[in-house]
């Protein structure tokens, strides 16, 4: 901010009132840019106004003009001018050597240093690739076998060494019977199986080449059959030559066949006439099919209450030998002038429980409904 104050002091006789005015203006210059020039052009219009206006009386009196800061402002302009004089002879100097510079030939540049490069590691090298030349004609199965054969080792499985027992294992029960079929049985079963394994024995033993009672086991079934278990290391097939022998000695039970036990398969025929019986139906049998044996005589499948009102019926024949409805070559039998259907006999009980209902009675092959199981 620039300021100027005007001081008027008129005569002190002078019967008119004391003119004291102070004429202030103010300007947006800052004190660094203020210059003489400037200060006589505020100046100008105050003088002016005093010539002017005021009376020739008051004219002749001294005007004193007083501006604060004006001898500081002098200063900084001679600073100013000089700082803008020596930045001019720099210049002037600058400007010189360029032009000394300018006239002197540019110098030849001199070669770069070469580059040291460090050396990288040895890598391995990789061995050269060879290109394998194309694979020729499969041999034929006779140039293979034309060839010497390679020896092979024969690799086994290491079973593990069955430990041995005080007892030997024994054969199994189905070929371990010597069966006796009776016509009746005794009233007391147990005394009499009793009686006969006792006699059984001694007879057996009396002859030189068995040491030691072979018969361990006695008993008599529902069926009218005295049947005896002969020792776990014997076969029955072994005490064949000896049935005729024990019929005798076992003269007090009505005996009608002997036979040692054997291995059989059972079978179930359907379409036999209610009519027939068992023992007809065996005699059927074997007379039209000399090959198959009998092992039991045929019994009925369902109780007689069942078959009543009905003209046709199924039963049970037990073949002796293991065979398999394949194996046996037919599926039917001619009997009783009928064509009667051969089915595979399955054994189930009330135990027995069905893999695909869940239920008990029957097994899987003998499902009633397909219905799948379900849980609640």
């Amino acid at each position: 901010m620039f300021n100027a104050e005007v001081d008027y002091a008129p005569d002190s006789d002078h019967d008119t009132d004391t003119l004291a005015s102070f004429l202030t203006w103010k300007s947006e210059l800052d004190h660094t840019t203020a210059t003489n020039d400037t200060t006589e052009r505020l100046l100008e219009p105050i003088c002016r106004f005093i010539r002017a206006e005021m009376t020739p009386q008051f004219a002749k009196q001294s005007v004193t003009v007083k501006i604060p800061g004006l001898k500081e402002m002098k200063e900084r302009d001679l600073e100013m001018q000089k700082q803008i004089s020596q930045l001019t002879n720099t210049v002037t100097r600058l400007s010189e050597q360029i032009a000394i510079q300018s006239a002197r030939p540019i110098p030849a540049a001199a070669p770069a240093a070469p580059r040291v490069v460090p050396a990288l590691p040895q890598q391995r090298q990789k061995p050269p690739t060879t290109t394998k030349p194309p694979p020729g004609p499969a041999p034929t199965y006779a140039q293979v076998a034309e060839k010497q054969p390679r020896e092979f080792t024969e690799v086994r499985s290491k079973k593990k060494a069955r430990k041995e027992t005080i007892l030997p294992k024994p054969y199994p029960m189905a070929d371990r019977l010597i069966i006796f079929s009776l016509t009746t049985a005794p009233n007391d079963r147990k005394e009499a199986a009793d009686r006969a394994l006792q006699v059984a024995n001694k007879t057996i033993t009396t002859h030189a080449d068995i040491e030691h009672p072979p018969l361990i086991l006695a008993n008599i079934t529902a069926t009218n059959n005295l049947v005896f278990t002969v020792a776990p290391q014997h076969l029955s097939t072994s005490y064949e030559p000896y049935l005729a022998i024990l019929e005798e000695a076992l003269h007090e039970f009505p005996i009608t066949s002997s036979r040692v036990s054997q291995r059989w398969t059972r079978f179930i025929v359907h379409g036999i006439p209610t009519t027939a019986t068992p023992e007809s139906a065996r005699t059927e049998i074997e007379s039209s099919y000399p090959s198959l044996r009998m092992g039991q005589t045929p019994r009925w499948l369902t109780s007689p209450e069942r078959r009543q009102g009905k003209e046709a019926s199924s039963m049970i024949v037990t073949f002796i030998g293991e065979m398999t409805k394949k194996s046996l070559g037919a599926t039917s039998l001619a009997m009783f002038n009928r064509e009667c259907t051969i089915a595979e006999y399955i054994t189930f009980g009330p135990a027995t429980q069905c893999n695909k209902c869940q239920t008990f009675g029957h097994p899987k092959k003998l499902t009633l409904h397909r219905q799948q199981p379900h849980l609640r």
